[in-house]
């Protein structure tokens, strides 16, 4: 089997919504960790140094909250810090348009685009409700659950509800609902 590993594009969103919260000392830590940002190629990064640097980073951020709130509160700013980009803006403009039930789809399969490991599959329960069931969470649910969260709000899904289930330390399957 091909080395697991974290695509390049991935890496480079999750650091670009942190912002001028990326100190030299998180960089520090996360260098330490195996994941240099100031490389002069960035590349793709392992399955291990990437859940690694996750883990540092939720907790160099948000030291004073549960950990599944921190991984929760930098998925969702992954959202925040895609809309601060020119192509970004222009396709979480659409999301209203589209609506939750497109934008759902699309969510879920984003989450097989940033590495070469994860699967997901969504199995759709009746109008604006949704199980996804992810393959791999980094370490923690509330961060795949902070991305969704964060774009459906976007898309106008009211009274929007998800409950993360069945984490078994690696997969996990999320219950989205929201008011039709």
């Amino acid at each position: 089997m091909a080395e697991e590993i974290v695509y390049r594009h991935t890496i480079e969103g999750l650091y670009r919504s942190i912002g001028d919260r990326l100190s030299p000392d998180l960089k520090d830590k996360l260098c330490d960790a195996g994941l240099d940002l100031d490389a002069a190629e960035p590349g793709n990064t392992s399955r291990t140094v990437f859940a690694r640097a996750l883990r540092i980073t939720v907790q160099y951020l948000h030291p004073d909250v549960p950990e599944e709130e921190g991984y929760r509160r930098v998925g969702s700013g992954i959202i925040q810090g895609m809309a601060q980009t020119q192509l970004g803006k222009a396709l979480i403009s659409m999301w209203p348009i589209f609506g939750p039930e497109r934008v759902v789809v699309r969510i879920q399969e984003s989450f097989e685009n940033v590495n070469n490991y994860q699967k997901s599959e969504l199995l759709t329960q009746g109008p604006a409700h949704h199980l996804i069931r992810v393959s791999e969470c980094n370490g923690n649910p509330g961060y795949l659950r902070g991305i969704l969260e964060a774009g459906l709000a976007r898309a106008g899904a009211r009274n929007l509800r998800v409950e993360p289930f069945d984490f078994d330390g690696q997969a996990c399957s999320y219950r989205v609902r929201w008011d039709p």
